[in-house]
Parts: C-alpha cells; sequence; structure tokens
C-alpha cells in the first residue's frame, strides 16, 4: 500500500533523451570511415567536449546536490570517448600484426634470395610508393614499403603522426619499434 503522503514520481523521457542521445551521437565517427588513421584524427574532435565534461563532473560533485542524474550526459561522453579511442587500439594491434606477418614473409625472401624484394606480392605501387591500404579487420591501415638490397623499412601508420617501423633484411635483424613524430 502506498500512503497517501508520498508524491508519486513521473518519469521525464525528454530529459533521458537529451541525457542520452548527444553522447551517443559521438559513435557516429566509427560509422563516418573505414580508415583507423581518420578515425584516430576525427575523435581528436571530441578532446574538448571530455574537457568540458571532465570540468562539469568536478563542478557538479562541488556543488553537489539531490540531482545526481545530471552526471549522466558527462561520464556518458567520456566513457564513449574511450570506447572509441579503444576500438581504433584494438584495430590497429590487428592491423600491425597483418604488417608482422607480411614483413616476416619479407624477411624470409631476403635471407633466402640474399637481396630483398623490390615489390612483394601483394603491395602496390602508387607512384614512388609502394604500399598496402588493407591493413586489419573493419577498419584498414595504411602502410608503406621502403627497400635497398640489403634492408627493409614497413612503416604501419595509427594516426596522423604515430606507428611503428618493421625493419629487417639479409643481415638485419627483425626489429619492431614505435615511433611518434611531432
Amino acid at each position: 500500500m502506498k500512503p497517501e503522503n508520498t508524491p508519486t514520481r513521473k518519469i521525464n523521457y525528454k530529459h533521458w533523451l537529451l541525457q542520452t542521445i548527444p553522447p551517443l551521437l559521438m559513435l557516429g565517427v566509427l560509422f563516418a570511415t573505414e580508415s583507423g588513421a581518420a578515425l584516430v584524427f576525427l575523435t581528436g574532435f571530441y578532446i574538448f567536449p571530455v574537457l568540458f565534461s571532465v570540468i562539469s563532473i568536478i563542478a557538479k560533485l562541488i556543488f553537489f546536490k539531490k540531482r545526481r542524474y545530471y552526471l549522466v550526459r558527462p561520464l556518458l561522453t567520456i566513457v564513449i570517448f574511450f570506447i572509441i579511442l579503444s576500438i581504433a587500439r584494438w584495430t590497429y594491434q590487428l592491423a600491425l600484426e597483418d604488417a608482422i606477418n607480411e614483413a616476416k614473409i619479407i624477411q624470409e625472401q631476403c635471407q633466402k634470395q640474399l637481396i630483398c624484394p623490390s615489390n612483394p606480392s601483394g603491395w602496390t605501387v602508387d607512384g614512388s610508393r609502394i604500399r598496402k591500404s588493407d591493413l586489419g579487420f573493419w577498419l584498414k591501415y595504411q602502410a608503406s614499403y621502403y627497400y635497398n638490397p640489403e634492408s627493409f623499412n614497413i612503416r604501419v601508420y595509427q594516426g596522423p603522426d604515430m606507428g611503428d617501423h618493421i625493419t629487417g633484411g639479409v643481415d638485419e635483424p627483425f626489429v619492431i619499434t614505435r615511433y611518434i613524430d611531432g
């Protein structure tokens, strides 16, 4: 039985839609591009809403009132931002594994023939560059192949100035190093 003095609370659907829909729209960036490097670049535009959300959470906790549900939008914004970054990182790891497998095949060819291939199979010549654009799953990442007769270097691009170098060759060890330019 309900006491007669207890007010009934009506759920305000409009309020909850305004709290959840804007952060959920951030997920649209996952479907806006097939390129992983572009996703990392586009996700950079979310830095300001995330910083604003952090400031908003701190301010709301300092001046905390009974309205706990006002923390939903900023918390959801931050969570979705990190989900997008996690998906970008996961797909990049898959692309890096593909590039490492390609590099191992090239390393075997270098050591077997005592010369590194000028155009490995499956790579396309695009002007002066030799590249592969279909590395990874769901989001695709790009790699460039540079060579001389004794060694090779594969650059896998994660974002605008970051990625991995894979080097090897006839008498060179197989090495994977992370790089961040800038």
